[in-house]
């Protein structure tokens, strides 16, 4: 079997899509038919399925896989090898992360990196948590920083990194922002706009509002913290975010944080992979950068 088909072929089951593969391997989409059409033909079976647009493994694919899986990680671990002697760091490293701190976080540690090692090229995956803990499991990432308190199965390592703190937000417009602080059955009577149901923050605002024990009316579902943001800036309803997503619109007192008697709640942040992966030096090396980093911008004095 030719390398060079082997590593077409990888590429395509960890991305699962044509046109994802062509970009990652600098060919056109029907170069990467063609090409698989000649691993397929040599080997004499098929190794997708097809169904409509989409395409996924069959068991012999998925055979193929693991040891493809197998020879890339030894490839990349002699190349990491052979530049971590000549103390040049090169590479990929592919990360994912939930929105939140994509959004908010990872750019300034990025960029912190780039400064560092040049040399390497990097690919930020985001989605929700649900979706990365899938990127995880199907090896698309290297590692991975997750928001909120999710279980994860025995095949993730998890590592908490950093904790951040949920806050409610309401326009300079609405009463409350004018009080030092308020009760829960002051939030009652409040129209709430939260992310969509099948989301972590939902999910943290669900058990916010069952522990202070209301169910105010939520009024908008929106699909991103940026959305929610821009309506509570238009005195739509109020809202219960991660403080790193909004530290800045209070900083400018676009909205005011509604504060509770006595309540506090944490959003923490988790790093993870899964068990067993071989990591480059180069994923390494922003791992290590990431774990201190969090905090510190948490943190900083605003």
């Amino acid at each position: 079997m030719d390398i060079h088909y082997l590593k077409l072929f990888n590429t395509l089951a960890t991305q699962l899509s044509f046109s994802k593969a062509a970009s990652l391997l600098f060919i056109s989409q029907p170069a990467v038919s063609m090409q698989l059409k000649k691993l397929q033909d040599d080997l004499g079976f098929k190794l997708f399925d097809k169904i409509g647009k989409n395409i996924s493994l069959n068991e012999n694919g998925k055979v193929l896989f693991e040891y493809t899986q197998k020879i890339f990680s030894l490839v990349e671990e002699a190349e990491n090898h052979l530049y971590s002697n000549n103390d040049v760091i090169r590479g990929a490293v592919h990360l994912g992360s939930s929105n939140t701190p994509a959004a908010y976080i990872i750019p300034r540690l990025l960029g912190e990196y780039m400064e560092k090692y040049p040399n390497v090229k990097m690919n930020l995956h985001v989605g929700n948590t649900d979706e990365i803990e899938h990127m995880i499991f199907d090896n698309k990432v290297d590692f991975a920083i997750n928001s909120g308190n999710i279980s994860y199965g025995t095949h993730v390592e998890v590592e908490k990194i950093a904790v951040d703190r949920i806050v409610v937000i309401a326009s300079p417009f609405n009463p409350l922002s004018s009080r030092e602080s308020v009760v829960a059955q002051d939030l009652e009577k409040e129209h709430f706009i939260s992310h969509q149901p099948n989301s972590q923050l939902f999910l943290y605002v669900q058990s916010i509002l069952g522990e202070l024990l209301i169910a105010p009316e939520i009024t908008l579902h929106l699909g991103g913290i940026d959305a929610i943001k821009q309506a509570v800036m238009a005195n739509l309803g109020i809202a219960i975010v991660p403080y790193m997503a909004v530290r800045t619109e209070l900083k400018l007192k676009l909205f005011r944080e509604v504060r509770l008697e006595g309540k506090t709640w944490e959003y923490p942040y988790h790093l993870i992979f899964r068990k067993n992966r071989f990591q480059t030096i180069a994923a390494l090396k922003m791992i290590e950068l990431f774990k201190p980093g969090f905090s510190r911008i948490i943190d900083e004095p605003w």
